[in-house]
């Protein structure tokens, strides 16, 4: 499995061209849809989301 730069911790480039390319890539977040992040487009419907989803779910989640 490839990592690319910039990405996030489990791989998956976190900003994109287009809202089409998010809303895509936002299955591998966990999450649906997309939000626009300055000309850029980010998966999950806001930040917010996209944030608790990288943060706490999927790979790397620590236990306390």
């Amino acid at each position: 499995m490839g990592y690319s730069t910039g990405s996030s911790k489990n791989g998956t480039p976190a900003l994109f061209n287009t809202k089409a390319e998010a809303e895509k890539a936002a299955k591998q977040f966990k999450c649906k849809g997309a939000h626009q992040m300055g000309d850029k487009w980010m998966p999950c419907k806001s930040h917010k989301d996209h944030q608790m989803k990288k943060n706490h779910g999927g790979h790397g989640h620590h236990h306390h």
